[in-house]
């Protein structure tokens, strides 16, 4: 019995491997097809990024979330990366050619640090394709299907923020 359970066990495991094997090269072609499709895309211009993160909250799992607040262009945000649980306070802004970019100071338990973050936008279509500034990858942001593999499906309207801030706030 013991035999028969370790070959199964041998069989699903090499299976496995087979797969994740295979997927590799088609996840890297996807990529950088993805990347060549935003490359050719327009620049996202100032008012659509405006009209993206205005007055919603990007959730970013169960690991926290940032809320993009029109009054003063006022940026919140918390954070439970490796456990360690944080918040940051800021400003957000567009600079122009598609970015966004957040300014804020994170505070947590290993002190205060400040760090600002861009993102850029590009468009074909009706896909938008967003990637970390200056050299992140390309991903689809959001597409004319609308499905569950949409980052944007990650964008909420309304203030999903603060009151978790606040609580990391009294803890620290």
């Amino acid at each position: 019995m013991k035999r028969v359970l370790g070959n199964c066990l041998g069989a699903a495991f090499a299976c496995s491997v087979l797969v994740l094997a295979l997927q590799v090269p088609a996840t890297a072609k996807t990529a950088a097809k993805i990347a060549e499709q935003a490359q050719k895309g327009a620049v996202v211009p100032d008012e659509g990024v405006y009209q993206i993160y205005q007055n919603r909250s990007w959730m970013w799992g169960n690991h926290g979330a940032a809320f993009f607040a029109v009054r003063q262009r006022q940026f919140n945000a918390w954070s439970t990366e490796k456990g360690q649980p944080g918040y940051g306070d800021g400003i957000w802004f567009i600079p122009g050619g598609g970015k966004l970019c957040y300014r804020a100071q994170w505070h947590g338990s290993w002190g205060v640090k400040g760090s600002m973050t861009c993102f850029e936008h590009r468009q074909t279509g009706k896909a938008i394709y967003k990637r970390k500034s200056p050299d992140g990858e390309w991903y689809v942001f959001r597409s004319s299907h609308r499905n569950r593999s949409d980052e944007s499906a990650k964008l909420k309207y309304g203030d999903y923020v603060t009151r978790k801030q606040t609580r990391i706030k009294a803890r620290l």
